[in-house]
């Protein structure tokens, strides 16, 4: 198992956060097309709203506690694997799977799912946020930060 430092556990979660976060992004993006100004206007609005339900039922509970258990860990390297908890495996399967169901489902046109993509990567970009700031708190204290 590979195993680093706190502050680098912190990073290396924040950058798989924002990477995920692109992914939905990249492909909300990609549907723009599909949809007339006023729609897109609409879907923004929706997409925002969708955000931040997201973030404030789960998203932002999930990451600070999950933030807590990597700053708690006093041993020098902690695995990169195996300080999510169960719970939180699960919740990342669940919703990739249902990513993937939802694109290629036929009875959902792609421009409908806009606003679902777009809200659940401005609310993974959030989490990177959550991340980044935590991380760069580790650079407060030259002794703490070690890669």
């Amino acid at each position: 198992m590979p195993r680093v430092k706190q502050n680098t556990l912190l990073l290396i979660t924040g950058l798989i956060w924002l990477t995920a976060s692109f992914i939905l992004l990249a492909r909300a993006y990609s549907w723009i097309e599909f949809l007339s100004s006023s729609q897109l206007k609409f879907a923004t609005v929706l997409a925002v709203f969708l955000a931040l339900i997201k973030i404030y039922l789960v998203f932002h509970k999930l990451n600070i506690k999950n933030i807590e258990r990597i700053k708690s860990y006093r041993d020098p390297k902690i695995s990169i694997w195996e300080f999510h908890i169960l719970k939180d495996k699960l919740l990342i399967l669940l919703m990739v799977a249902m990513g993937i169901a939802l694109r290629h489902t036929p009875f959902i046109p792609k421009y409908a799912l806009l606003p679902i993509y777009l809200g659940i990567g401005i609310a993974m970009f959030y989490v990177w946020i959550l991340y980044l700031t935590n991380f760069i708190k580790t650079f407060r204290t030259v002794e703490t930060y070690h890669w």
